[in-house]
């Protein structure tokens, strides 16, 4: 069966590597027993990739906005249009470095690179040629704490992939509508929703399918190493991001 079968779906990190136990999600324990993902947070990614973001690992400069503070961000993308609400007060470290990263640009015209039906839609590895954006994108966040109130994952809901505790840094995920084993992980809190295009999130061409071995998508790796070029070659039907604005406001209460 594929993964889109089965539902009951392993979870989600940084470099897409996956369990084959959906209970086997605390990041750690699966990457140290699951040769699979070994493989993928290890050969597949570019090993100079790799020294870089280990070099650049740390906090990200803090923000002292509100906890109240939350985000409009609207987006056009190849597939329509679609708007998300992002809110500091779900987590405050992942919405200090989404809503920067949209602000900055770092998104603008990347592909939505993994979409598995009824999972999810994957994205976050930017094609910017600013050497200090794209430091900062690769940098790494602490965790927020878990938010056992916002589970399970309802579609359209946005978090973080990541591959261990304190591992957030660029890519992150929209929810489908089977996506509800999502959220233990520590790097999972949600941080925003999508409130409007959703059926543009859903009609994602999704013929690729999930990242080898699950699937015939593309892989990390050749992304952060060969940039728009190996999409565009090798998966020229993705859907991509075409440009975004972020409109800030403070709010007394979230939704």
């Amino acid at each position: 069966a594929t993964m889109a079968d089965e539902i009951d779906d392993p979870g989600v990190d940084f470099h897409g590597g996956m369990g084959d136990d959906p209970d086997q999600l605390d990041g750690e324990e699966v990457m140290e027993d699951d040769p699979e993902v070994k493989e993928i947070m290890g050969d597949e990614v570019d090993d100079a990739a790799d020294e870089q973001r280990t070099n650049i690992r740390g906090s990200a400069p803090k923000n002292n906005g509100s906890d109240q503070e939350q985000a409009i961000v609207q987006c056009d993308t190849s597939a329509g249009p679609i708007t998300m609400h992002f809110y500091r007060s779900w987590s405050p470290h992942g919405y200090d470095r989404a809503t920067t990263l949209f602000e900055k640009g770092y998104f603008d015209h990347s592909h939505f690179f993994r979409v598995v039906e009824h999972f999810l839609v994957q994205f976050g590895i930017g094609y910017t040629t600013d050497k200090e954006l794209k430091t900062f994108s690769q940098s790494t966040i602490p965790d927020d704490p878990k938010r056992p109130e916002l589970l399970p994952f309802k579609e359209g809901m946005l978090a973080f992939a990541g591959s261990a505790p304190n591992s957030r840094s660029n890519e992150m995920f929209i929810a489908y509508d089977r996506a509800g084993s999502l959220g233990q992980s520590p790097w999972e809190t949600p941080f925003g929703k999508v409130i409007s295009g959703l059926e543009n999130v859903k009609n994602f061409y999704k013929g690729y399918g999930d990242m080898p071995p699950w699937g015939k998508g593309p892989k990390q790796g050749p992304i952060y190493k060969r940039g728009a070029d190996y999409i565009k070659k090798d998966f020229p039907l993705l859907d991509k991001f075409e440009t975004c604005s972020v409109q800030r406001t403070n709010q007394s209460s979230g939704p």
